[in-house]
């Protein structure tokens, strides 16, 4: 089965709503006659079919055939559909103890990537177990086919888009039995050109319903109408078909299943198709869905080639390569009469080189903690492949990756190894002697960036050390933090980068948050907030919020040799460097934490040296219903979760030097997350989460000068190194990586 997030749902009614038809009278009004189009639109079809067929009276018969609404096609339609459905397999939804927790579907779309929804994968960890079945199909004759499955390697490549509701994840190029190549199974190219499907068209989808074998729903889904990046059709869809392709006539993917709009009663309760009330905890198949919505395929294209068109694993996709032409490996089952003498998973495989009887076997191996920084362990090939390389491959929390490192930079450490992870462990007795952020990183007096300054109206908030009167930084390996006790979070943390001595030192072990002991522990949030959530946890309605960093771990992974770095970036999970952050990453918070990555890698490739200062606005104004504050505006005070107050805005400010005219570059950013919070004290513990998936959060680059009045700290010099280019015209909204300006 396959649970579906009402929010989910909420989005689509919404979109629906907006939408404004009927989808029984718009199919009637459509009918299965001739389909009206301007003569723009019957060019550019024209265009696409001529790209598609490289034959001039095909793409004139197949145009006419559009038109008119005839069914006719050539023989080779099945062909061709058979061929593209290898392609398409079933998601066995998998946790980290390899529980089965439900089935999705998805493609491939290029060498080695699959396309399936962000809600079947909303990040690396939910593909790092599952497996992908393909041929689970019955053959020509009715038999069950011998399912060939393939492991996910989201260290190697991950990408989520929330809004867009697609993730795309890395998959192993060999089997887990060994015996078979990815590359055989093809993909399906993508088309970022509009349009290749209108109105009254009949689309074709393959899909593995509530995790069944594949089946196919051909000429029963009439497209109705498209708005902006989705599409609404009939059809036949049903749980387990989320990640679905869905064809044109000519077996181009038009669009994406995701969702639908349920029908219900009188008291917009979602009903089943038994006329029952539908409750979350059901399967998605028994709702009564009287239209389903698609994410068009030239919006996902679209979004691609703005957040990853630079990764070598991307262009392919973008450049819709076509897959080399493979001969198939005949598979056969044991006859059904045959006894099972191999146990329930085991199975024969026949190939050009002979039988192979395969039997998978568990081997169980102890997880352990070290007190001794160790280098990290060379990869060795697992049942999933894979890597854990978090950057640009694969991100945590949901995140995207921004740019392709460059080639040969870093190399990949595998998540899958079957071996004991690297532990986070911090060693506190040595916290006196940490050497803290470096004014000096940059150089001397003109580069020189000092901490942020605190006013004297709020020094009496400031944490200070046990035992001081004067102290208040509380210094880690490469970064630095000073605390807000009232607030119990920090006023900021600054980081020195180093791209010259970054080091990969493999996968981290879950998360080990520590307190400091430096300060009182009432003047820092701990696992008294954060432990009412569990990682695999479904309704997160008690507390929607993950301990979200600071300073980043990576940026403070780098030192003289990978021990060392090791150290410095398990320094970054103390409590202090922590803030609440909403655990649903949509396209506003991935593009906020991309800012960090877009720098990072700028400074990775060049050997650079760079800072990160951020922190949250405390008690910032609030934006009378737009996402921007006014700097000048009166304080507002922030809302309340779980006794915490949670910030409606976050800053950053990102610095380097720059070698050309020799001088500081700094550039100032604001995210409101105010649209997400702003009522989370009076909003219903059942909207709770639906509440907030539904808003979004935005990016802008800010002046330094009116981040200054809205944190009411003192940046110094970094008016000065601001880059008035962006900001002179004032606040500018980030959309995309084009729009930064450093």
């Amino acid at each position: 089965m396959m649970l579906i997030k009402p929010s989910l749902i909420a989005g689509s009614e919404r979109r629906f709503k907006q939408a404004e038809f009927s989808p029984d009278a718009l199919n009637r009004k459509l009918g299965d006659g001739p389909i009206e189009l301007t003569a723009e639109k019957i060019r550019q079809r024209q265009r696409q079919l001529l790209a598609e067929t490289q034959d001039v009276q095909a793409a004139e018969i197949g145009l006419e055939r559009i038109l008119q609404g005839n069914d006719l096609d050539s023989i080779n339609y099945l062909a061709k559909g058979t061929a593209a459905s290898r392609s398409v397999c079933r998601i066995q939804l998998r946790d980290l103890k390899s529980n089965l927790l439900g089935y999705g579907s998805g493609f491939l779309i290029g060498p080695g990537l699959l396309l399936t929804n962000h809600h079947v994968f909303g990040r690396p960890a939910d593909a790092a177990n599952s497996i992908a079945d393909f041929n689970y199909e019955l053959d020509v004759s009715g038999q069950e086919r011998v399912p060939v499955r393939f492991g996910f390697e989201p260290g190697k490549f991950f990408y989520t888009n929330d809004r867009l509701d697609f993730s795309i994840v890395a998959v192993a190029p060999t089997s887990l039995s060994g015996h078979e190549e990815l590359e055989d199974w093809g993909w399906l190219p993508l088309s970022g050109a509009p349009g290749k499907a209108d109105p009254g068209e009949y689309l074709t989808i393959i899909q593995h319903p509530s995790g069944q074998m594949k089946q196919v729903c051909v000429r029963e889904n009439k497209m109705l109408k498209y708005v902006g990046d989705f599409l609404w059709y009939n059809t036949d869809t049903t749980a387990g078909s989320s990640g679905s392709p869905a064809f044109n006539r000519f077996w181009q993917v038009v669009a994406l299943h995701h969702s639908g709009v349920p029908r219900k009663d009188g008291q917009g309760r979602t009903l089943t198709k038994d006329g029952k009330v539908w409750k979350p905890s059901m399967d998605e198949s028994s709702i009564d869905w009287i239209a389903n919505e698609g994410i068009r395929i030239s919006a996902i294209v679209a979004d691609l080639k703005v957040a990853v068109g630079s990764h070598p694993l991307i262009r392919p996709v973008l450049d819709e390569e076509e897959p080399p032409v493979r001969d198939e490996v005949a598979k056969v089952r044991p006859p059904a009469s045959a006894p099972p003498a191999f146990g329930a998973n085991a199975w024969v495989e026949q190939s050009l080189d002979g039988t192979s009887l395969v039997v998978p076997i568990r081997v169980p191996l102890p997880m352990f903690r070290t007190e001794i920084p160790m280098p990290p362990l060379p990869p060795v090939p697992g049942p999933a492949g894979g890597n854990g390389r978090a950057p640009n491959g694969g991100m945590q929390n949901g995140s995207k990756p921004l740019i392709a490192p460059p080639a040969g930079l870093l190399p990949h450490i595998s998540a899958k190894n079957g071996l004991p992870m690297e532990a986070v462990h911090i060693d506190q007795s040595t916290l006196k002697s940490r050497p803290g952020y470096k004014a000096n990183f940059l150089g001397t007096g003109k580069f020189a960036v000092p901490l942020p300054k605190i006013p004297a109206a709020l020094r009496s908030h400031i944490a200070m050390l046990k035992g001081s009167s004067k102290q208040s930084e509380l210094k880690y390996f490469n970064y630095s933090v000073v605390m807000n006790k009232a607030r119990k979070l920090a006023f900021f943390s600054c980081v020195n980068i180093d791209g010259g001595e970054q080091q990969d030192v493999g996968k981290r072990e879950g998360d080990s948050w520590l307190r400091d002991p430096r300060i009182d522990d009432d003047a820092q949030i701990g696992d008294e907030f954060y432990r009412k959530q569990a990682t695999f946890e479904a309704d997160r309605s008690k507390n929607p919020f993950d301990r979200g960093h600071l300073v980043r771990r990576l940026d403070a992974t780098w030192g003289d040799t990978v021990a060392a770095a090791k150290q410095h970036g398990d320094d970054s999970f103390h409590f202090t460097n922590c803030s609440p952050q909403f655990f649903s990453f949509n396209q506003g918070k991935q593009l906020w934490a991309g800012l960090e990555d877009y720098t990072r890698d700028v400074l990775l490739e060049g050997e650079e040296k760079g800072i990160v200062m951020n922190g949250p606005v405390f008690d910032g104004p609030d934006a009378d219903g737009s996402d921007l504050p006014n700097p000048a505006g009166r304080p507002h005070k922030d809302p309340s979760f779980g006794g915490v107050q949670i910030p409606k805005y976050f800053w950053k400010i990102l610095i380097r030097r720059n070698e050309d005219d020799d001088a500081l570059k700094a550039a100032a950013f604001l995210m409101s997350q105010r649209k997400q919070v702003m009522e989370i004290d009076r909003i219903q513990e059942a909207d709770l989460l639906e509440r907030m998936s539904e808003e979004d959060v935005s990016v802008f680059q800010v002046s330094a000068a009116d981040l200054a009045k809205l944190t009411k700290l003192d940046f110094g010099n970094l008016a000065d190194a601001d880059s008035h280019e962006a900001t002179s015209v004032g606040p500018r909204r980030i959309e995309s990586y084009e729009d930064i300006r450093i």
